[in-house]
């Protein structure tokens, strides 16, 4: 299935400003918007869904910046044949292409947030699993595989982390294995074992001799290390990619803002509460005789003694009498 570019999907320039795609989005949401397209609302939905993705990656100036570098893959990603890359000389096992996880950043590789088969949970889980399955071909720690074994996206009702399923309802300490947060902790920080020896242009016997076969192998090295820094950025891409669009994630931001909007007006409260405090004691407080003591005019009887003092002996003795 082809795919529209973003700027053509809102009718704007590569160049547009915020300002020229707000306005490109208001015109389009009055038209496409499901209620206002109750006689069609199946299409409207796909198409104001399309849109609206357009408007929030174009929007958000890292998605918008990934999307300009990467918008040729992104939009030929359908157009992939197969979804695996050849393995490393001599083997069988086959890996997933850099190329073929373009299709997943768009809203049109699942159709809504539900747990059907091509929903946004199934879709993903899909995927990430099979991500998970070949790096556990590669050899790896033992720890590392356990993991990778306990990484799991979940459905609908998973909980991002035990904080969210605190709120919910659920006691503290029974979450079991890893939670949805150390899922996206772990794939947007994503480093690959694979080797990419299938990108080796060259074969290391067909060397004439020593000095050939260290040129080959400096080749073959850029080779595997550009195609792994691909694969590794476009994974973490994708997982935040879809970590800012899973409604798990968005409910879990939403809990902490509430949480935090409660502690800062709980701070206010009592900050408030002190200065009224403060302010009663100061209206209620009762100097002491020492404190109204008038030291200006002692201070002012000292300087005129001190001027009319016709010698040091005589100063001293007018100090005396103060």
């Amino acid at each position: 299935m082809a795919r529209t570019c973003y700027y053509e999907l809102l009718g704007v320039e590569r160049s547009a400003n915020d300002a020229d795609l707000k306005k490109a989005y208001r015109r389009l949401a009055l038209v496409w918007h499901p209620d206002k397209n109750h006689g069609n609302a199946e299409e409207a939905t796909q198409v104001f869904a399309e849109i609206k993705e357009a408007y929030e990656t174009l929007s958000d100036p890292q998605e918008r910046s990934w999307y300009d570098d990467h918008r040729e893959q992104i939009l030929r990603g359908d157009d992939v044949v197969t979804d695996y890359g050849q393995a490393d000389m001599g083997t069988s096992t086959s890996f997933m292409q850099t190329e073929a996880l373009m299709r997943y950043f768009s809203a049109t590789s699942f159709r809504g947030f539900g747990d059907t088969p091509d929903g946004f949970f199934a879709v993903y889980r899909e995927l990430f699993a099979r991500l998970r399955d070949e790096e556990l071909q590669q050899s790896g720690a033992e720890s590392e595989d356990d993991l990778l074994l306990n990484l799991n996206f979940g459905g609908t009702h998973t909980h991002y982390d035990e904080d969210a399923a605190y709120a919910n309802g659920r006691t503290r300490g029974t979450c079991t294995g890893s939670t949805l947060r150390d899922f996206y902790n772990f794939w947007t920080t994503f480093s690959t074992r694979k080797t990419f020896g299938w990108f080796d242009r060259y074969r290391l016997a067909d060397a004439d001799n020593r000095q050939v076969r260290r040129l080959m192998e400096k080749e073959n090295r850029r080779l595997r290390e550009k195609a792994r820094r691909e694969f590794v950025d476009t994974v973490q891409n994708l997982a935040t990619w879809v970590r800012k669009r899973d409604p798990r994630y968005k409910s879990f931001v939403a809990l902490k803002q509430q949480q935090q909007q409660v502690r800062d007006e709980e701070r206010v409260r009592r900050l408030a509460e002190q200065r009224a405090v403060a302010a009663e004691d100061a209206s209620t407080y009762v100097c002491q005789a020492w404190e109204q003591v008038d030291y200006s005019s002692m201070l002012k009887k000292l300087g005129s003694l001190s001027d009319d003092a016709e010698s040091p002996t005589q100063f001293a003795h007018a100090e005396l009498e103060l």
